[in-house]
């Protein structure tokens, strides 16, 4: 009697370890089998240049592809913020300059280039009438941008090479503050100019304020945004990976081709728009400086010129070193 319970506790044991199979296979199909992780953050910085994101988000493409993995969307006020988060493991796809990714990459972070966001200019605006050039700044005049290695604080440099004969001349300027507050700081006299993008820089000429340079000049038209994501999480999740840089690419070409739509999207998520009306960022996105282009470009001319004043130690050997298979073989 006592070996016939046995027998059938048994056999209740493997109908649940079959029965566990079965639930663990459909989960697995649910996501169509490209062994998604349990969770995924996105870190990205507010402004016109998220835009792909914010469409992406709000229309929950992710959620829908992956419904057993929580999807998270982290807002940071710089690149090395986004750094910061993907080194920590409070992030694993992030989207930020060339020059934080550069520092990062120096100094062996395990991460790469997923594909581009855009190509955009980013004005450095002042408002005192008096500061026309990089010359007419004195030592007490501030400059604010996001962070020293900021992409931002990197073309300053530049001009002042060609400029002022210096890279670092005005190093001791620049003060680090996020875009919303630089808008506020410029404006009520703290800043004597402010490097932010849009939709913050359109706000401070329509305040008052005179563009002094183009982002555009110093290193010519090259991309301005990145998505990258560490080796390691694209060795171990390879078909998610894939499928996030094809949505992306996905939601690229929608706001290419929606214009209205995108500035709906930016409208209704202020926190990661930077505040704005529907028609002004209708707008900015018709803008022609704004370009949409997913192929990495200006990595090299970024790498050569931080490596001459000392913000890396290293140039890659080629493109190819910083980017992961989806676009290996392109950019510059």
């Amino acid at each position: 009697m006592l070996r016939q319970r046995y027998r059938f506790l048994a056999f209740l044991l493997m109908l649940v370890v079959v029965c566990v199979s079965a639930c663990g296979g459909n989960a697995a199909n649910a996501d169509g089998g490209k062994g998604a992780p349990s969770s995924f953050t996105i870190v990205y910085q507010p402004g016109l240049g998220s835009v792909t994101f914010i469409t992406l988000k709000l229309q929950k493409t992710l959620s829908k592809q992956f419904p057993h993995t929580t999807i998270e969307w982290k807002i940071v006020n710089s690149g090395s913020a986004v750094r910061e988060a993907i080194l920590s493991g409070q992030g694993q796809l992030g989207s930020l300059g060339i020059s934080p990714f550069l520092v990062g990459w120096d100094r062996g972070m395990d991460w790469k280039v997923l594909l581009a966001t855009s190509r955009s200019d980013t004005w450095l605006v002042a408002k005192n009438p008096r500061i026309k050039s990089l010359k007419d700044f004195g030592p007490g005049d501030k400059i604010g941008v996001v962070a020293p290695d900021a992409q931002q604080a990197i073309v300053l440099r530049k001009a002042a090479e060609q400029q002022l004969g210096n890279a670092h001349a005005l190093d001791k300027n620049l003060v680090a503050i996020g875009s919303v507050d630089g808008e506020q700081a410029l404006l009520s006299g703290q800043l004597a100019a402010n490097f932010a993008g849009s939709p913050f820089q359109e706000r401070e000429v329509a305040a008052g304020g005179h563009i002094v340079l183009h982002t555009n000049q110093p290193f010519g038209p090259v991309g301005t945004g990145l998505i990258v994501l560490p080796q390691s999480f694209y060795n171990q999740y390879p078909e998610f990976s894939k499928t996030v840089y094809k949505d992306l690419q996905s939601v690229t070409t929608y706001v290419t081709n929606h214009h209205q739509e995108a500035a709906e999207y930016l409208a209704q998520d202020a926190g990661s728009g930077g505040r704005g009306s529907v028609k002004q960022f209708k707008t900015l996105i018709d803008n022609k400086s704004l370009a949409f282009e997913t192929t990495p470009s200006g990595l090299i001319a970024y790498a050569n010129f931080m490596k001459a004043t000392g913000f890396i130690s290293k140039v890659p050997g080629s493109v190819n070193d910083l980017e992961l298979p989806t676009v290996s073989g392109t950019g510059s």
